[in-house]
C-alpha cells in the first residue's frame, strides 16, 4: 500500500536526481538512435541495464563487442558498486530489485538516511523511472527533430561532479575525497590499465586498514 507521506518525501529528495537523470538519459536516447540502435532496444537497455556510463559505452561500441566482451565490460564498469553496496547488505538482503537499482545517486541519498524499507523502495523506483522516462523522451524526440547534438555525453561527467560535491557537503569528511584523488593520480602516473578498478581497490584497502586501526 502506498505511503503518501514517504512517497512525497522520496520524490522531494530525488528531484535533483530527476533533473540530472532526465538530462543524461534523454541524451542517451538521442545518441543511441543516432548511432543506429533500435529505439526499443535503447529503452530496454535503460530498463534492464540502468547504468549511464555503461550504456553510453555500449552504444558507442555495440557493433564491435562480443557477448563475452560485453560481460567483462559490464563487470568492470560497475565493479565500484561492489564496494559501497557492502554497507547495504543488511538493509537490502530481502529485496532483489533494490539491489539491482542501487546506483551511485540512490546510494548518495540513502547513506544519509535511517533504514526504512518503504522509503528505500520509493527512492529506487523513482530514480529508475526518471531514467526510463528520459530515455523514452530522447528516443521520441530524435525521431521528429533533426538537430546536430554535440557534447551530450559530457553530461555524465557533470553528473558525477554534482554527486561528489553533494556527498562532500553532507559528510564533511575530507579524507575519502583526498584518498580517491591520490589513488587515481598514482595509478594514472604509473600508466596502469583498468585505472578505475585499481584506484577503487587501493582506496578500499586504505580505508579498511584505517578503520581497523581506529
Amino acid at each position: 500500500m502506498l505511503d503518501k507521506r514517504l512517497f512525497f518525501s522520496a520524490f522531494k529528495d530525488t528531484l535533483p536526481i530527476f533533473i540530472s537523470y532526465f538530462a543524461l538519459s534523454f541524451s542517451f536516447g538521442i545518441l543511441a538512435v543516432k548511432m543506429g540502435l533500435n529505439p526499443y532496444l535503447a529503452i530496454f537497455m535503460s530498463i534492464i541495464i540502468y547504468s549511464g556510463s555503461l550504456q553510453f559505452f555500449l552504444v558507442a561500441l555495440f557493433n564491435k563487442l562480443s557477448l563475452f566482451d560485453i560481460f567483462i565490460t559490464s563487470f568492470l564498469f560497475n565493479f565500484r558498486q561492489f564496494f559501497y553496496s557492502l554497507t547495504f547488505l543488511e538493509r537490502y538482503k530481502n529485496s532483489f530489485y533494490k539491489i539491482f537499482a542501487l546506483t551511485d545517486e540512490t546510494f548518495a541519498i540513502l547513506t544519509h538516511k535511517r533504514e526504512n524499507p518503504k522509503y528505500e523502495m520509493y527512492i529506487s523506483l523513482l530514480n529508475h523511472a526518471y531514467w526510463i522516462i528520459g530515455t523514452i523522451c530522447g528516443v521520441v524526440f530524435v525521431q521528429y527533430i533533426e538537430i546536430k547534438f554535440k557534447g551530450l555525453d559530457f553530461i555524465l561527467v557533470t553528473l558525477f561532479i554534482v554527486i561528489l560535491l553533494e556527498s562532500f557537503l553532507k559528510s564533511k569528511r575530507v579524507f575519502p575525497f583526498i584518498l580517491g584523488a591520490l589513488s587515481f593520480g598514482i595509478f594514472y602516473l604509473l600508466g596502469v590499465k583498468n585505472l578505475l578498478i585499481f584506484s577503487i581497490f587501493f582506496a578500499f584497502v586504505v580505508l579498511f586498514l584505517r578503520h581497523k586501526n581506529d
